[in-house]
C-alpha cells in the first residue's frame, strides 16, 4: 500500500509543478527563446521528481535488504535453488536428494514460510526464507552464485532480474507439455533450460532462430516431478475403482469448466459413473464465481464428489479414467498410472503466449488421441460413449501410452540424478573459468 502511495504522490507532484508554473495572466512578455528554455527546465525538473518517486520503492527495498545483511547471506554460493511457493517442492525435492547423495551442498531459497524443505532434513541443503514478492525479487538481484536453478519463467522480463553475480541461470521445465502455453519470452534470458523431452528443445531452438538470441544449453534430462509420483505409486495402497472417472481441468479461459460449465460432470453422473471433480486449485481464486455456482448446482448428485486436497494423488490412484482439457495433469495420470484420458478443447490460446511465434502445434496436441481420445469443442455430447469404449480397451490403451512415454520423456521416473550431475558439472566449469 505504501508503494502505491508513492506512485500516486509522483503523479500528483508532476501535476502540482505544472499548475505552479502555469501563467495565470498573459500581461508579461517572454521572448520565444527564453520561454522555450524555461519550459524545458521546468519539464526536466518535473520529470526528474516523477521518476525519482517512481523508483523510490525499489530504493527503499534495496536499502532495507542491505541493512538486514541480505547480501552477505547470498554471497559466493555454488548451486542455488529458488522456489516461489511450496508447490514446487515436488520438482526440487528429488534433485536436492540426488545432490545430497553425491555429497554436494546447495542453498535453497524459498518464498514460502511453510516450505517442506524446512522439515525435510536433507543433508548438505541449507534452506533460507527470503520473503515474498518484491522483497524476494530484490534479494535475488544481489545473489552471487555459480549456478542458479529456478522453475520461474520470464527472468529479466517479469519481476526477477538477472544478477551480475550469477554466472549461469538454469530453468527446470517441470512438466511434460511443450512450451507453447508459457507467456512470451519466458526462456529468452536463461543460459540453460533442462528439458523433459525433445519436443521442448525443438520449440526452444525455433524461438532462438526467429528471435536471433544466443543458443542456450538444452540438455534432455527428464522431469524430476515424475520421479516423486513414481515413488508414491510404488507404495500406494489405494485400488482403482472401475466405474470412477476423474474430471481434472485446468483453470482460466482454457478450462473445460469455464467453457462448458456443469455439462460434463452431469452427463457422466447421469450415465451412472462415480465422478471425482478436482478443479485446479487456482480455480477457487481466479474463477471463484464459477466454482461457487458449480458447487451449488451439483450438490444434489450423490455420485459426484469434490477433491480439494493439496495433493491429488489419491484421486489419481482411484480413477479408472480421466477427463480433462489441456492441463499438465493429463500426463501425470497417463504416464504414471498408464490409464486412458479423454481431453476436450481446440488447443492452447496463442495471444500473449510462446505459441504465437511457433509454427508447429504443441506436442501434446499431436499425441492426445494416442493417450485416449480427444474431443474438439462442440463434440462434448460424445463424452459418455467415448468413456465406455475406452474402459473396454484399457490394456490396448496402456501399450500406446507406454510407447508415447518412452519416445517423449527422457529418464522417466529417474531424472533427478542426471539433473544433479549436470548441475555439478556446470558449477565445476564455472569454478575453472574464475
Amino acid at each position: 500500500m505504501l508503494f502505491k502511495t508513492f506512485s500516486v504522490l509522483a503523479a500528483n507532484t508532476v501535476l502540482a509543478l505544472a499548475l505552479v508554473f502555469a501563467p495565470l495572466d498573459a500581461w508579461a512578455y517572454l521572448d520565444p527563446g527564453t520561454g522555450s528554455m524555461l519550459l524545458s527546465v521546468i519539464i526536466g525538473l518535473a520529470s526528474s521528481v516523477y521518476f525519482f518517486l517512481r523508483r523510490l520503492p525499489d530504493l527503499v527495498r534495496t536499502g532495507l535488504f542491505r541493512i538486514k545483511g541480505g547480501r552477505t547471506r547470498l554471497n559466493h554460493q555454488k548451486i542455488v535453488f529458488y522456489a516461489e511457493s511450496a508447490s514446487y517442492w515436488g520438482t526440487f525435492e528429488p534433485i536436492l536428494k540426488a545432490l545430497s547423495s553425491l555429497g554436494v551442498s546447495a542453498t535453497y531459497l524459498t518464498s514460502a514460510k511453510n516450505d517442506p524443505v524446512f522439515s525435510a532434513g536433507i543433508k548438505g541443503i541449507e534452506a533460507q526464507y527470503i520473503g515474498e514478492g518484491n522483497l524476494a525479487y530484490t534479494s535475488l538481484g544481489f545473489l552471487e552464485a555459480d549456478v542458479f536453478v529456478l522453475t520461474t519463467p520470464g527472468i529479466d522480463v517479469l519481476q526477477i532480474r538477472r544478477s551480475k553475480g550469477v554466472r549461469q541461470y538454469v530453468h527446470i521445465v517441470h512438466a511434460a507439455t511443450d512450451i507453447h502455453t508459457y507467456k512470451l519470452f519466458s526462456f529468452d534470458y536463461y543460459d540453460a533450460v533442462f528439458c523433459s523431452g525433445p519436443h521442448q528443445a525443438n520449440s526452444l531452438r525455433e524461438l532462438e532462430r526467429k528471435r536471433k538470441t544466443e543458443p542456450k544449453y538444452l540438455p534432455l534430462l527428464g522431469c524430476p516431478y515424475f520421479d516423486r509420483l513414481v515413488e508414491q505409486k510404488k507404495v500406494q495402497t489405494t485400488s482403482v475403482e472401475p466405474q470412477t472417472v476423474l474430471i481434472a481441468p485446468t483453470w482460466g479461459r482454457n478450462s473445460l469448466l469455464t467453457r462448458t460449465g456443469s455439462l460434463i460432470p452431469k452427463m457422466l453422473a447421469d450415465a451412472g459413473y462415480r465422478v471425482i471433480l478436482r478443479p485446479h486449485p487456482q480455480s477457487f481464486i481466479s474463477d471463484k464465481a464459477l466454482m461457487d455456482s458449480l458447487l451449488d448446482e451439483l450438490s444434489t448428485y450423490d455420485n459426484i464428489e469434490w477433491d480439494r486436497a493439496p495433493s491429488g494423488f489419491n484421486s489419481l490412484s482411484r480413477a479408472a479414467l480421466m477427463v480433462s482439457d489441456l492441463s499438465g495433469v493429463v500426463f501425470d495420470y497417463a504416464f504414471v498410472f498408464e490409464r486412458p484420458v479423454v481431453t476436450l478443447g481446440d488447443g492452447p490460446l496463442k495471444d500473449g503466449f510462446e505459441a504465437w511465434e511457433l509454427d508447429q502445434p504443441a506436442w501434446e496436441m499431436r499425441i492426445l488421441d494416442k493417450l485416449g481420445h480427444h474431443l474438439k469443442a462442440g463434440e462434448e455430447g460424445q463424452i459418455v460413449e467415448v468413456v465406455q469404449q475406452l474402459l473396454k480397451n484399457v490394456e490396448r490403451q496402456q501399450d500406446a501410452i507406454r510407447t508415447i512415454r518412452s519416445e517423449s520423456i527422457v529418464n522417466f521416473g529417474a531424472a533427478a540424478h542426471p539433473i544433479a550431475e549436470a548441475l555439478v558439472k556446470m558449477a565445476q566449469e564455472c569454478a575453472r573459468e574464475k
